[in-house]
């Protein structure tokens, strides 16, 4: 399905956390691209959360089971499509480059706090060990990991380091990484931020 509707320049920010985390954009060989939202089915609150922030451009609510050829087990999961849309058409030249994700460094000035906390709320998880958040970024080559930690940096005055593929808030930042993204995730999602106990 195509649409015409553009994005808000807020659904504009969750799509570039989703896409900067667990979200995938998919490139068909004729048309237009469209996002795929996809998550366990123990996050089906937070994929309900995205879908409906991205309305209209989020299509219906779908369940799916997929084999890990790593694990040898089969998992469910939920999620949806977004519509086709030149929009995503040009987020996929911006974000992938032969096939591969990869961080548009061109991009990363115009993401604010909310795409943090979408990033968050995808890859982020809090470890009581060391009283902070890590970031999951194993999916990326050690030169996008530093440009995440650049951004960090530069747009929310937020130190981390880079520990093999994680990106670990430094204790000294946590405080002020509550203060920008608890707004922009859902209370039931705070357990990422160590608010509350996990579901």
């Amino acid at each position: 399905m195509e649409d015409t509707v553009d994005p808000t320049e807020y659904q504009k920010q969750v799509i570039y956390g989703a896409i900067l985390g667990d979200g995938r954009l998919e490139r068909p060989k004729q048309g237009n691209s469209r996002l795929q939202i996809r998550h366990s089915v123990r996050q089906e609150p937070y994929v309900v959360y995205k879908h409906e922030i991205l309305k209209p451009l989020s299509l219906n609510l779908l369940s799916y089971t997929y084999f890990d050829s790593r694990t040898g087990r089969k998992y469910k999961q939920v999620g949806f499509n977004t519509v086709r849309h030149n929009y995503f058409t040009k987020l996929y030249h911006q974000f992938y480059r032969g096939g591969v994700k990869r961080i548009p460094e061109q991009l990363l000035s115009e993401m604010n706090e909310a795409a943090l906390a979408i990033l968050l709320g995808d890859d982020g998880t809090y470890d009581s060990s060391s009283n902070t958040v890590k970031i999951s970024v194993d999916r990326y080559t050690y030169g996008d990991r530093e440009l995440l930690r650049h951004w960090l940096k530069t747009s929310f005055k937020i130190d981390a380091s880079v520990q093999k593929d994680r990106i670990y808030i430094l204790r000294s930042s946590f405080p002020n990484l509550i203060r920008i993204v608890s707004n922009h995730l859902p209370r039931f999602m705070h357990y990422k931020l160590g608010l509350r106990p996990p579901p």
